[in-house]
Order: structure tokens, then sequence, then C-alpha cells
């Protein structure tokens, strides 16, 4: 190419590259003025909406307004928000009975307010559930919630409900596992050698300047940040990600057990009685508290669905075992979810779930809505049978309930 046509090449590539620009901008400024504003509110990774905690790690910041966000590939949005005690859950208001609902992501996120299992069992018993989950919490720092609220609205729990998922060994092992950096939920420990015990603790010095961000020298990279930025500030970003996630709709989402320490034949020495010493300690509260414990075991949705391992061999009721015989042991009442979700599980064997039809979402490992309403019908059936709470009416929802579950397919 000569010198001259190549000119006139750049010079009318950037005459191209400029229009499409200033066409962008245009464009991006006239959905301003149109109902796709509202995606410039929903913000997938809810920065600011967690604080750096001394004693847990990190929680959530009391009284944040309501943050939009999604699940499943942005296939369900909904808000989410804190209330004065750091919760995910309306205000409470000095209600005299109440029971304390206490866990991880399934019990903190994933699903709007109105479909999670707290909301769902508040709803049906007609008795306030102070839902206090926490996204990447692990039982040590779901007890020490448990105490702070506790100590906070001086008030005894009827009941405490500690909804377990089997990540929690390793929270518990690798405490406290993730921090707060610029408003950002990120790690702050992994694991170095699993055998051994040893971690890899990381420590996150603050302030990070501009120029460690463009070093790596930043718990984010700056491909994430740059994302993150237009993300929440251009409509365009976001209707072009949506579209590739309608074109090219992701594959699935599914929890290899494998994952967890809890499945391991070889676990890291000591993990499983520290981490027993933890739901020990929750007894112990309850008792001190005069209060009735329940621990309900949250199943990974390889669990339900046997066939998305692909046909590997794998114990999959292996930890179900260890804590159910530590549970009778120590006289704790619990409550497996794992038969009862296998009972309502469509178990055809296929490559994918359905998020509509199935008890988890597709193309995320946590329950769907249908996931949320049965663990809300079967632990409140649990807590009317075995009168852990009284409640009004007792009998009359209770039979409301089996029929609810009857008809639940």
């Amino acid at each position: 190419m000569t010198p001259g046509k190549l000119k006139r090449f750049l010079a009318n590539l950037t005459l191209i590259l400029a229009s499409l620009l200033a066409v962008s901008l245009l464009l991006e400024a006239a959905l301003r003025f149109t109902p796709y504003r509202r995606l410039l509110l929903r913000d997938r990774h809810i920065r600011y909406y967690y604080q750096f905690d001394a004693a847990k790690g990190f929680d959530i910041r009391p009284n944040v307004g309501k943050m939009r966000t999604s699940v499943d590939y942005n296939s369900v949005e909904y808000d989410i928000w804190s209330n004065e005690l750091g919760c995910f859950d309306e205000p409470y208001r000095g209600e005299p009975d109440l029971i304390l609902l206490v866990g991880d992501s399934f019990t903190h996120s994933y699903a709007p307010f109105e479909d999670k299992w707290g909301t769902r069992i508040e709803k049906l018993l007609n008795y306030r559930v102070l839902k206090a989950g926490v996204n990447g919490y692990g039982t040590r720092q779901e007890l020490l919630k448990a105490r702070e609220i506790i100590t906070r609205i001086h008030r005894s729990p009827r009941l405490i409900i500690v909804g377990y998922f089997w990540n929690d060994l390793d929270d518990d092992y690798s405490f406290p596992n993730l921090t707060v950096v610029d408003g950002y939920l990120v790690p702050s420990a992994r694991y170095k050698d699993p055998r051994s015990g040893r971690l890899s603790v990381e420590t996150l010095e603050k302030p990070y300047t501009f120029w460690d961000k463009l070093a790596g020298n930043y718990p984010l990279s700056f491909r994430e940040m740059t994302n993150f930025f237009l993300e929440r500030h251009l409509i365009l970003v976001n209707l072009i990600d949506d579209s590739l996630v309608r074109l090219f709709p992701p594959h699935y989402s599914y929890t290899s057990p494998l994952d967890f320490t809890a499945f391991s034949q070889t676990p890291p020495a000591g993990a499983w009685v520290k981490h027993e010493e933890n739901l020990k300690a929750f007894q112990e509260l309850a008792a001190a508290q005069g209060a009735e414990l329940l621990v309900v075991l949250i199943p990974t949705n390889t669990q339900v669905y046997p066939f998305l391992t692909g046909g590997r061999q794998i114990d999959l009721e292996r930890p179900d075992r260890i804590l159910g015989e530590f549970f009778r042991r120590e006289q704790i009442r619990y409550l497996d979810l794992l038969p009862l979700f296998r009972k309502y599980a469509d178990q055809t064997p296929r490559r994918y779930l359905s998020s509509e039809k199935d008890l988890y979402w597709r193309a995320n490992s946590h329950w769907s809505i249908k996931g949320e309403h049965l663990a809300g019908l079967l632990v409140s059936r649990e807590i009317l049978e075995h009168n852990l709470v009284q409640v009004a009416d007792r009998e009359r929802k209770l039979k409301e309930i089996e029929e609810k579950l009857n008809n639940f397919h």
C-alpha cells in the first residue's frame, strides 16, 4: 500500500470510528429518556453493600437503600437492601416472638425477597422471621452474627434456624476468607496446601493507588473494574450484554461436590473438629437464650440431580452421614433437605436444568424460586410438626402446607 493510500485509509477509518462513536453517544443520550434507563440501576456486583468487620471479616452495611441486581444471567431481576441490623429484611419493629434465621448465600439472596424461603416461612406461619443470612458466610460468622443481633435487639428468639450449606466447612476453615476493599467483596485467604492445612493469606493493604490498579496490585483486575464501570454508566453496554445472553444462553452452573472439603476423603487435619465446635456453640447459644435450634442441611444441585455429575463416582451422601451422626450424638435437631428435595425433583437425566421447572437455577447453583418455595414449605412443616414455636391455628396451617406439598409438582 502506497503512503497516499495508507493515509486515505487511516483517514476513512478515523472518520468511520468517529461516526460510530457519535452515533453511539447520541443513542446513549436518547436511551436515557426511555424505560431502559432502569438498567443503570442494576448493580450485578452490589458495590458498597458490604463493609469491613473486624470480628467477622465483613458484614452487610446497615440501612442500605434498594439496589437492583439479577440472577441466572439476568433472567430474573430483583431489589436487594438492608435494614438497621444489616439484614436483607424489613425493619425490625420489636416483635416479642420471633424466629432468627442465619445462613449463607442460600439464605441471603439469589431470589426476590418475597420468594426467599425465610419470607415464605414468615408468611406460612404468620410469625416474624428475622432473616439474617449473609452471602459468603460460614458457620462461625453466622454464629457471631446471631449473637450480635440478639444483643442489639435485647430479645431472645423462640427459634434459631441455621441454613447450612456444604461450603460452610471450607468457610470456617479459611476464616475469614472474604473482606471488603473499596466497597467490593473480595477473597482474603486461599488454600495453600489442603492436606497440611496451611493457608495462603493475602494482605490487602489500603489505600490502593491508581497505579496499583493499573499494575494489577489490586484484588480486582483492571478488566473487571472497567466492566463494572461500563455496566453502571452505559445503557448500551447492558443492552448488548443482555442480547448476547439471550442469543447465546449459558449452558449450566452446576456445583461439583469435589469443590467442597465436605465431600473429600482426606480433609485437612482438624477441619471437621473445628467446624463441629462452631455447630455445638450454636446449641449452647440457643440453650442460653431459652430457644429451640434447627439446623437445615441444604443440598447441592448435583446431590438433588445426580445425573449432573456426568456419571462420576462420587459419594453424594457422605457429608450428610457425617453431620447426621454428629447431630444425633449431640442431640441437635436438624432437617436434611436432600431426600425431601429428591422426592420433588424431576430425576429425568438431561443436559440442563430449567430455571422455571426445576429446584435450582439453570445458570446458577442456588435455588430457583421453585426451590425457595419448597424449602419454605418443608421447614415450616418441620416447625409445626414439632411445635418449635407456638403458632396460632397450628393444625389448619399444617393442613394447608400438606395440601401445597401434595400439589407441588
